[in-house]
Protein backbone atom coordinates (compact mmCIF):
# COMPACT_ATOMS: atom_id res chain seq x y z
CA UNK A 1 0.00 0.00 0.00
CA UNK A 2 1.45 3.37 -0.99
CA UNK A 3 2.35 6.00 1.55
CA UNK A 4 0.06 8.38 -0.37
CA UNK A 5 -2.85 6.05 0.27
CA UNK A 6 -2.57 6.21 4.07
CA UNK A 7 -1.36 9.80 4.37
CA UNK A 8 -5.01 10.85 4.43
CA UNK A 9 -5.08 9.76 8.08
CA UNK A 10 -2.18 12.05 8.95
CA UNK A 11 -3.81 14.91 7.05
CA UNK A 12 -7.15 14.35 8.77
CA UNK A 13 -5.41 14.52 12.14
CA UNK A 14 -3.51 17.64 11.10
CA UNK A 15 -6.77 19.34 10.12
CA UNK A 16 -8.32 18.26 13.42
CA UNK A 17 -5.42 19.78 15.36
CA UNK A 18 -5.80 23.06 13.47
CA UNK A 19 -9.51 23.03 14.36
CA UNK A 20 -8.65 22.55 18.04
CA UNK A 21 -6.23 25.48 17.92
CA UNK A 22 -8.86 27.55 16.12
CA UNK A 23 -11.38 26.87 18.90
CA UNK A 24 -8.83 27.85 21.54
CA UNK A 25 -8.01 31.04 19.60
CA UNK A 26 -11.63 32.21 19.65
CA UNK A 27 -14.07 33.42 22.23
CA UNK A 28 -17.03 31.07 22.67
CA UNK A 29 -19.44 31.84 19.83
CA UNK A 30 -21.49 30.03 17.20
CA UNK A 31 -18.48 29.37 14.98
CA UNK A 32 -16.34 27.91 17.76
CA UNK A 33 -19.33 25.90 19.00
CA UNK A 34 -19.71 24.29 15.58
CA UNK A 35 -16.01 23.40 15.45
CA UNK A 36 -16.19 21.68 18.85
CA UNK A 37 -18.54 19.17 17.26
CA UNK A 38 -15.62 17.47 15.51
CA UNK A 39 -12.25 18.83 16.68
CA UNK A 40 -11.71 16.40 19.57
CA UNK A 41 -13.93 13.45 18.49
CA UNK A 42 -11.88 13.05 15.31
CA UNK A 43 -8.77 12.26 17.36
CA UNK A 44 -10.52 9.54 19.33
CA UNK A 45 -12.18 7.97 16.28
CA UNK A 46 -8.96 7.98 14.27
CA UNK A 47 -7.06 6.47 17.19
CA UNK A 48 -9.58 3.62 17.25
CA UNK A 49 -9.08 3.23 13.51
CA UNK A 50 -5.32 3.01 14.02
CA UNK A 51 -5.36 0.69 17.04
CA UNK A 52 -3.61 -2.57 16.15
CA UNK A 53 -5.96 -5.14 17.68
CA UNK A 54 -4.07 -8.22 16.64
CA UNK A 55 -0.81 -7.06 18.17
CA UNK A 56 -2.22 -5.80 21.44
CA UNK A 57 -4.66 -8.60 22.35
CA UNK A 58 -2.03 -10.43 24.36
CA UNK A 59 0.44 -7.65 24.99
CA UNK A 60 -1.55 -5.07 26.93
CA UNK A 61 1.22 -4.47 29.48
CA UNK A 62 3.71 -3.25 26.87
CA UNK A 63 1.08 -1.12 25.19
CA UNK A 64 0.08 0.59 28.42
CA UNK A 65 3.71 1.15 29.40
CA UNK A 66 4.38 2.88 26.08
CA UNK A 67 1.19 4.94 26.29
CA UNK A 68 1.89 5.91 29.90
CA UNK A 69 5.32 7.19 28.95
CA UNK A 70 3.99 9.07 25.92
CA UNK A 71 0.97 10.64 27.63
CA UNK A 72 1.08 10.58 31.42
CA UNK A 73 4.75 11.52 31.87
CA UNK A 74 4.22 14.77 29.90
CA UNK A 75 0.91 15.25 31.73
CA UNK A 76 2.53 15.08 35.17
CA UNK A 77 5.60 17.13 34.24
CA UNK A 78 3.63 19.87 32.52
CA UNK A 79 1.06 19.97 35.34
CA UNK A 80 3.84 20.50 37.88
CA UNK A 81 5.41 23.13 35.61
CA UNK A 82 2.08 24.98 35.40
CA UNK A 83 1.76 24.84 39.19
CA UNK A 84 5.25 26.27 39.67
CA UNK A 85 4.66 29.03 37.12
CA UNK A 86 1.33 29.96 38.69
CA UNK A 87 2.80 29.99 42.19
CA UNK A 88 5.72 32.19 41.16
CA UNK A 89 3.51 34.68 39.28
CA UNK A 90 0.53 34.62 41.64
CA UNK A 91 1.22 38.13 42.95
CA UNK A 92 1.11 39.53 39.39
CA UNK A 93 -1.59 37.38 37.78
CA UNK A 94 -4.38 36.41 40.15
CA UNK A 95 -6.68 33.98 38.35
CA UNK A 96 -9.08 33.74 41.24
CA UNK A 97 -7.57 30.80 43.11
CA UNK A 98 -4.65 30.46 45.45
CA UNK A 99 -1.64 28.22 44.78
CA UNK A 100 -3.02 25.87 47.45
CA UNK A 101 -6.31 25.58 45.58
CA UNK A 102 -4.35 24.95 42.39
CA UNK A 103 -2.59 22.06 44.16
CA UNK A 104 -5.96 20.62 45.23
CA UNK A 105 -7.32 20.62 41.69
CA UNK A 106 -4.12 19.08 40.39
CA UNK A 107 -4.43 16.18 42.85
CA UNK A 108 -8.17 15.93 42.13
CA UNK A 109 -7.16 15.23 38.55
CA UNK A 110 -9.60 17.69 37.01
CA UNK A 111 -10.24 21.41 37.19
CA UNK A 112 -10.16 24.13 38.34
CA UNK A 113 -13.82 24.72 37.50
CA UNK A 114 -14.14 26.78 34.30
CA UNK A 115 -10.35 26.67 33.96
CA UNK A 116 -9.64 23.07 33.02
CA UNK A 117 -6.35 23.10 31.13
CA UNK A 118 -5.81 21.50 27.74
CA UNK A 119 -3.80 18.75 29.45
CA UNK A 120 -7.06 16.98 30.27
CA UNK A 121 -6.80 15.44 26.81
CA UNK A 122 -3.56 13.57 27.57
CA UNK A 123 -5.01 12.11 30.74
CA UNK A 124 -8.30 11.17 29.12
CA UNK A 125 -6.60 9.61 26.14
CA UNK A 126 -4.43 7.37 28.31
CA UNK A 127 -7.29 6.02 30.42
CA UNK A 128 -9.50 5.55 27.36
CA UNK A 129 -6.73 3.57 25.63
CA UNK A 130 -6.33 1.40 28.73
CA UNK A 131 -10.05 0.62 28.75
CA UNK A 132 -10.08 0.06 24.98
CA UNK A 133 -7.29 -2.50 25.33
CA UNK A 134 -9.20 -4.42 28.00
CA UNK A 135 -12.45 -4.11 26.05
CA UNK A 136 -10.83 -5.44 22.89
CA UNK A 137 -9.05 -8.30 24.63
CA UNK A 138 -12.22 -9.80 26.05
CA UNK A 139 -14.79 -8.80 23.43
CA UNK A 140 -12.90 -8.89 20.12
CA UNK A 141 -14.44 -12.26 19.22
CA UNK A 142 -17.96 -11.38 20.39
CA UNK A 143 -20.71 -10.18 18.01
CA UNK A 144 -20.11 -6.70 16.61
CA UNK A 145 -23.64 -5.73 17.63
CA UNK A 146 -22.71 -6.26 21.29
CA UNK A 147 -19.60 -4.10 21.00
CA UNK A 148 -21.54 -1.33 19.26
CA UNK A 149 -24.29 -1.50 21.87
CA UNK A 150 -21.74 -1.09 24.65
CA UNK A 151 -20.07 1.77 22.77
CA UNK A 152 -23.37 3.61 22.40
CA UNK A 153 -24.20 3.17 26.08
CA UNK A 154 -20.91 4.61 27.35
CA UNK A 155 -21.69 8.33 26.77
CA UNK A 156 -24.97 8.02 28.67
CA UNK A 157 -23.12 6.22 31.45
CA UNK A 158 -20.60 9.06 31.72
CA UNK A 159 -23.31 11.71 31.88
CA UNK A 160 -25.28 9.63 34.40
CA UNK A 161 -22.28 9.24 36.72
CA UNK A 162 -21.75 12.99 36.72
CA UNK A 163 -25.45 13.65 37.37
CA UNK A 164 -25.65 11.15 40.23
CA UNK A 165 -22.39 12.41 41.76
CA UNK A 166 -23.81 15.93 41.81
CA UNK A 167 -20.46 17.60 41.14
CA UNK A 168 -19.49 20.01 38.40
CA UNK A 169 -16.33 18.07 37.57
CA UNK A 170 -15.70 14.37 38.17
CA UNK A 171 -12.30 13.34 39.54
CA UNK A 172 -9.91 12.47 36.73
CA UNK A 173 -12.68 13.36 34.26
CA UNK A 174 -14.29 9.94 34.30
CA UNK A 175 -17.13 11.08 32.06
CA UNK A 176 -14.80 12.27 29.30
CA UNK A 177 -12.93 8.95 29.45
CA UNK A 178 -16.13 6.99 28.77
CA UNK A 179 -17.13 9.33 25.94
CA UNK A 180 -13.65 9.06 24.41
CA UNK A 181 -13.79 5.27 24.74
CA UNK A 182 -17.08 5.22 22.84
CA UNK A 183 -15.55 7.11 19.92
CA UNK A 184 -12.50 4.82 19.97
CA UNK A 185 -14.60 1.66 19.85
CA UNK A 186 -16.55 3.02 16.88
CA UNK A 187 -13.31 3.87 15.09
CA UNK A 188 -11.96 0.41 15.84
CA UNK A 189 -15.09 -1.24 14.47
CA UNK A 190 -14.58 0.71 11.25
CA UNK A 191 -11.03 -0.65 11.11
CA UNK A 192 -12.32 -4.23 11.31
CA UNK A 193 -14.31 -3.70 8.12
CA UNK A 194 -12.23 -1.09 6.29
CA UNK A 195 -8.71 -1.64 7.62
CA UNK A 196 -6.94 1.59 6.59
CA UNK A 197 -8.69 1.88 3.27
CA UNK A 198 -10.22 5.19 2.30
CA UNK A 199 -13.76 5.93 3.38
CA UNK A 200 -14.42 7.34 -0.08
CA UNK A 201 -16.32 5.44 -2.76
CA UNK A 202 -16.08 7.41 -6.00
CA UNK A 203 -15.34 11.09 -6.69
CA UNK A 204 -18.87 11.92 -7.86
CA UNK A 205 -20.52 10.06 -4.98
CA UNK A 206 -18.08 11.52 -2.46
CA UNK A 207 -18.75 15.06 -3.67
CA UNK A 208 -22.44 14.67 -2.91
CA UNK A 209 -21.81 12.81 0.36
CA UNK A 210 -19.32 15.42 1.56
CA UNK A 211 -21.75 18.24 0.84
CA UNK A 212 -24.63 16.54 2.62
CA UNK A 213 -22.49 15.49 5.60
CA UNK A 214 -21.12 19.03 5.98
CA UNK A 215 -24.58 20.61 5.89
CA UNK A 216 -25.97 18.10 8.38
CA UNK A 217 -22.92 18.48 10.61
CA UNK A 218 -23.19 22.27 10.72
CA UNK A 219 -26.92 22.16 11.49
CA UNK A 220 -26.54 19.59 14.28
CA UNK A 221 -23.43 21.20 15.78
CA UNK A 222 -25.05 24.65 15.77
CA UNK A 223 -28.12 23.23 17.48
CA UNK A 224 -26.08 21.31 20.05
CA UNK A 225 -23.98 24.33 21.02
CA UNK A 226 -20.53 24.56 22.57
CA UNK A 227 -19.06 21.26 23.78
CA UNK A 228 -15.99 20.60 25.91
CA UNK A 229 -16.09 17.15 27.46
CA UNK A 230 -12.94 18.00 29.40
CA UNK A 231 -15.07 20.53 31.31
CA UNK A 232 -18.13 18.23 31.33
CA UNK A 233 -19.96 20.47 28.86
CA UNK A 234 -21.95 18.16 26.61
CA UNK A 235 -24.09 20.62 24.67
CA UNK A 236 -27.81 20.00 24.29
CA UNK A 237 -27.32 16.23 23.98
CA UNK A 238 -24.30 14.00 24.25
CA UNK A 239 -25.69 11.88 21.41
CA UNK A 240 -25.91 14.85 19.07
CA UNK A 241 -22.23 15.30 19.92
CA UNK A 242 -21.59 11.67 18.97
CA UNK A 243 -23.38 12.26 15.66
CA UNK A 244 -21.45 15.44 14.85
CA UNK A 245 -18.21 13.68 15.78
CA UNK A 246 -18.90 10.90 13.27
CA UNK A 247 -20.14 13.24 10.54
CA UNK A 248 -17.23 15.62 10.98
CA UNK A 249 -14.65 12.84 11.02
CA UNK A 250 -16.16 11.35 7.87
CA UNK A 251 -15.95 14.73 6.17
CA UNK A 252 -12.33 15.35 7.21
CA UNK A 253 -11.26 11.81 6.30
CA UNK A 254 -12.78 11.66 2.82
CA UNK A 255 -11.68 15.22 2.05
CA UNK A 256 -8.15 14.37 3.21
CA UNK A 257 -8.06 11.23 1.06
CA UNK A 258 -8.92 13.09 -2.13
CA UNK A 259 -6.59 15.95 -1.23
CA UNK A 260 -3.65 13.56 -0.77
CA UNK A 261 -4.45 11.83 -4.05
CA UNK A 262 -4.67 15.03 -6.07
CA UNK A 263 -2.40 17.61 -4.45
CA UNK A 264 1.22 17.09 -3.45
CA UNK A 265 0.96 20.00 -1.04
CA UNK A 266 -1.55 17.97 0.98
CA UNK A 267 1.15 15.36 1.61
CA UNK A 268 3.48 18.09 2.84
CA UNK A 269 0.81 19.53 5.12
CA UNK A 270 0.15 16.07 6.56
CA UNK A 271 3.73 16.06 7.91
CA UNK A 272 2.60 18.72 10.37
CA UNK A 273 1.25 15.71 12.25
CA UNK A 274 4.85 14.70 13.00
CA UNK A 275 4.99 17.27 15.79
CA UNK A 276 1.36 17.23 16.81
CA UNK A 277 1.74 16.37 20.49
CA UNK A 278 4.32 19.06 21.12
CA UNK A 279 2.22 21.61 19.24
CA UNK A 280 -0.88 20.66 21.20
CA UNK A 281 0.97 21.02 24.50
CA UNK A 282 2.60 24.35 23.59
CA UNK A 283 -0.07 26.27 21.67
CA UNK A 284 -2.13 27.56 24.65
CA UNK A 285 0.97 29.38 25.91
CA UNK A 286 1.21 31.25 22.61
CA UNK A 287 -2.45 32.25 22.83
CA UNK A 288 -2.22 33.35 26.47
CA UNK A 289 0.84 35.48 25.74
CA UNK A 290 -1.01 37.21 22.91
CA UNK A 291 -4.04 37.86 25.11
CA UNK A 292 -1.95 39.27 27.96
CA UNK A 293 0.31 41.40 25.76
CA UNK A 294 -2.04 42.43 22.96
CA UNK A 295 -5.57 41.86 24.18
CA UNK A 296 -5.98 45.30 25.75
CA UNK A 297 -4.71 47.37 22.83
CA UNK A 298 -7.19 50.04 21.77
CA UNK A 299 -6.21 49.62 18.13
CA UNK A 300 -8.59 46.67 17.89
CA UNK A 301 -11.49 49.10 18.36
CA UNK A 302 -10.75 50.44 14.88
CA UNK A 303 -12.24 47.23 13.51
CA UNK A 304 -15.84 48.22 14.11
CA UNK A 305 -17.56 45.20 12.59
CA UNK A 306 -15.32 42.37 13.80
CA UNK A 307 -13.04 43.83 16.50
CA UNK A 308 -11.93 40.38 17.69
CA UNK A 309 -10.74 39.24 14.25
CA UNK A 310 -7.15 40.65 14.32
CA UNK A 311 -6.34 39.07 17.69
CA UNK A 312 -7.93 35.80 16.58
CA UNK A 313 -5.71 35.69 13.50
CA UNK A 314 -2.63 36.51 15.56
CA UNK A 315 -3.58 33.78 18.04
CA UNK A 316 -4.15 31.20 15.32
CA UNK A 317 -1.03 31.92 13.30
CA UNK A 318 1.30 32.09 16.29
CA UNK A 319 -0.24 29.04 17.95
CA UNK A 320 0.22 27.01 14.77
CA UNK A 321 3.52 28.21 13.34
CA UNK A 322 5.47 29.35 16.41
CA UNK A 323 4.50 26.12 18.18
CA UNK A 324 5.61 24.15 15.13
CA UNK A 325 8.96 25.95 15.03
CA UNK A 326 9.55 25.31 18.73
CA UNK A 327 8.62 21.65 18.30
CA UNK A 328 10.63 20.98 15.14
CA UNK A 329 13.72 23.08 15.82
CA UNK A 330 14.16 23.03 19.59
CA UNK A 331 12.23 20.24 21.31
CA UNK A 332 13.11 17.61 18.72
CA UNK A 333 16.83 18.28 19.27
CA UNK A 334 16.86 18.14 23.07
CA UNK A 335 16.79 14.96 25.12
CA UNK A 336 15.43 16.79 28.15
CA UNK A 337 12.65 18.55 26.25
CA UNK A 338 11.78 15.34 24.42
CA UNK A 339 11.23 13.70 27.79
CA UNK A 340 9.16 16.63 29.07
CA UNK A 341 6.85 16.81 26.06
CA UNK A 342 6.91 13.25 24.75
CA UNK A 343 7.93 11.05 27.66
CA UNK A 344 11.11 9.79 26.02
CA UNK A 345 14.74 10.86 26.01
CA UNK A 346 16.29 10.04 22.65
CA UNK A 347 15.99 12.79 20.01
CA UNK A 348 14.20 11.34 17.03
CA UNK A 349 15.77 10.80 13.65
CA UNK A 350 14.06 11.77 10.42
CA UNK A 351 12.52 8.32 10.09
CA UNK A 352 11.04 8.58 13.57
CA UNK A 353 9.22 11.87 13.11
CA UNK A 354 5.69 10.84 13.91
CA UNK A 355 3.65 12.27 16.74
CA UNK A 356 3.04 10.33 19.97
CA UNK A 357 -0.05 12.40 20.58
CA UNK A 358 -1.77 12.24 17.22
CA UNK A 359 -0.99 8.81 15.88
CA UNK A 360 1.00 8.62 12.66
CA UNK A 361 0.31 6.34 9.75
CA UNK A 362 3.91 5.18 9.37
CA UNK A 363 4.54 1.55 10.19
CA UNK A 364 3.44 -1.78 8.76
CA UNK A 365 1.61 -0.17 5.87
CA UNK A 366 1.67 -3.19 3.60
CA UNK A 367 0.20 -5.42 6.29
CA UNK A 368 -2.30 -2.75 7.33
CA UNK A 369 -1.19 -3.20 10.92
CA UNK A 370 -0.62 0.55 11.29
CA UNK A 371 1.85 0.25 14.10
CA UNK A 372 3.53 3.65 14.37
CA UNK A 373 7.18 4.33 15.04
CA UNK A 374 6.16 6.44 18.02
CA UNK A 375 3.41 5.59 20.47
CA UNK A 376 1.11 8.33 19.23
CA UNK A 377 -2.27 9.04 20.69
CA UNK A 378 -3.53 12.62 20.47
Amino acid sequence: MSNRRVSWIDLAKTLSLVLVITVHSLEINLFSAILTGVAIPAFFILYGLAHNNEKHHHNIKNLLRARFMALMIPYFILSIAMLLIYTSTYSMFDLGLTPGEFVFWTIYGNGPIQRVSHLWYLRTMFFAIALLSIFDRYLHDKPAALRILIALSLPAMGVLIKTVAGVELLPWSIDSVLIALSFMIIGNEIRKYQNLSSWGIAPSFDAVALTLSLVLFVLLAAFNGYVNIGMSLYGFSIYIYMATGLLGTYFLSVLSYHACNNFDIALKISKFNNYSQEIYEIHPLMIELNVQLLGGLTIWNAFLIFPDTPLFLINLLSAVFVSWLLASKIISNSRILQFVFLGRTKPRTLSQQSSPAIQSTKGDIDALSHEPVRSSEL
